[in-house]
């Protein structure tokens, strides 16, 4: 039982190291340049992920929106630009 919930909080915390990353990458994408805007999409971590990237978000000068799945728990966020709505990606 012990190494269950050992190997579900490790592959758990590597999800997330996972889905941060992911973020890291389109806020930087969008901060230089490359893009108006980038959705992520399907995280299974999105609370956690929009805590920890809300930071480098400001920073960077990009601000992240969180894109709620109604049947699903899973969640979406789009990185954009200050005042760009959707319709720039």
């Amino acid at each position: 039982m012990e190494l269950a919930r050992t190997l579900d909080s490790s592959l758990t915390r590597r999800s997330i190291e996972r889905e941060l990353d992911l973020v890291a990458v389109a806020i930087r994408m969008v901060a230089g340049g490359g893009a108006p805007g980038v959705t992520i999409v399907g995280l299974e971590f999105g609370p956690a992920v929009l805590e920890g990237s809300n930071e480098a978000a400001h920073d960077a000068g990009v601000e992240l929106e969180a894109l709620w799945q109604p049947e699903d728990s899973r969640c979406d966020i789009r990185v954009h630009r200050h005042g760009e709505t959707a319709d720039a990606d």
